[in-house]
């Protein structure tokens, strides 16, 4: 059946994919930590240029940056070889990692909003409670305002993360061979662009639904403690019971 063929070697695109999804997001998350440190400096000039830049990489699309990346490649390779003396093979030009670096620059900026929202959501209380029971900022930080922080931020990082996800399909355009890579090229060979986009299309949903499914078990262990009027109790045993009788004493009765 031609459509189980099409999943069969759609699926050999699945590791490049994924590939492509967790070292952008990794790096989108370190730019964007990168990014929310200047846009929330008290330096206002910090401040101003941070904020631009970050105003900047959101307002372009990835495909810009990937054909930018993929335009200039042998250029930037030829100067690093030049500068770092090493040697650099033309016909196997890194397509991969420059990919990686155009969809983190298209999300580092999405990234530090999440940071900046997540840490505004803190109550400012918080600090202040930790200042008078005398911890120092790095303890404030470590015990009291990154754990809520992560609680707060993995649904947008989950949101993220899957935007990421489908957003490698466009590496594509780039010659590299992912998932959409390897079903178009599929497509061509055997002039059936519907079902072979069709069975795509189901394989990038199995994978987004795997994953979101995934985010929410996270979101909802870590999220436990937030709930209000939750509490954790630890149940104790004991080896006797102790039961009332009609005389109001408290009498031991074996179990």
């Amino acid at each position: 059946m031609y459509l189980v063929t099409c999943f069969e070697k759609i699926f050999t695109g699945l590791p490049v994919t994924l590939g492509l999804t967790i070292d952008s997001i990794l790096l989108a998350l370190a730019g964007g930590i990168l990014l929310s440190l200047g846009v929330i400096c008290r330096f206002r000039i910090v401040n101003i240029i941070f904020s631009i830049v970050n105003s900047f990489l959101k307002g372009i699309p990835i495909l810009v940056f990937l054909y930018m990346f993929s335009s200039a490649m042998d250029d930037i390779m030829g100067t690093l070889a030049e500068v770092l003396n090493f040697t650099y093979d033309i016909r196997n030009p890194p397509t991969f990692a420059f990919a990686v670096i155009a969809i983190t620059l298209s999300y580092a900026p999405y990234m530090c909003d999440m940071i900046v929202t997540a840490m505004d959501t803190v109550p400012k209380g918080q600090w202040e409670a930790c200042e008078a029971f005398g911890y120092t900022k790095l303890q404030t930080m470590t015990r009291i305002i990154i754990p809520q922080f992560i609680v707060i931020a993995i649904p947008n990082f989950g949101n993220h993360f899957v935007n990421v996800l489908k957003a490698t399909s466009l590496a594509c355009m780039v010659t590299i061979m992912e998932m959409m890579g390897v079903a178009r090229n599929f497509a061509t060979l055997n002039q059936n662009f519907l079902v072979t986009y069709f069975a795509c299309a189901l394989l990038y949903w199995a994978v987004f639904v795997i994953f979101e499914q995934l985010f929410r078990l996270l979101e909802k262990r870590l999220g436990r403690y937030l709930q209000p009027g939750a509490t954790v109790t630890k149940k104790k045993r004991f080896p006797f019971k102790f039961v009332k009788h009609q005389t109001g004493t408290l009498a031991e009765e074996g179990r």
